[in-house]
């Protein structure tokens, strides 16, 4: 029997500073980034050609991938038969997205969504 196709697209990158003002002000200056979502202390998003840059405020420095699929309950699926491990169930996220998120070896995150 044929496997359902999937495909996986990298959205975007998110990358964890300390001040999201001072990032927000220093991104907004480059050529071609469009601020797209602020949260004033929170998390700024902005456009860039395709694909997404967010800013979130952490105190711990990071980033996570953003990975968008064609079907996120496959997705996972997939992923607990190929014996890794997602965070949980996808579920909807406060911000509209549903999504949940794979920890690599090294720690890094990726959001699929």
């Amino acid at each position: 029997m044929p496997t359902k196709p999937l495909s996986a697209n990298l959205d975007g990158l998110t990358l964890h500073v300390r001040d999201v003002e001072r990032s927000r002000e220093f991104y907004g200056r480059i050529p071609g980034f469009k601020e797209a979502v602020h949260r004033p202390g929170q998390f700024a998003l902005f456009q860039v050609g395709d694909g997404l840059l967010g800013l979130l405020q952490l105190p711990k420095p990071g980033f996570h991938i953003e990975v968008g699929v064609s079907d996120l309950d496959l997705l996972h699926r997939r992923l607990l038969a190929a014996g890794l491990a997602p965070d949980g169930e996808p579920r909807e996220r406060p911000w509209g997205e549903r999504t949940f998120n794979l920890v690599d070896p090294d720690g890094n995150v990726l959001e699929m969504q």
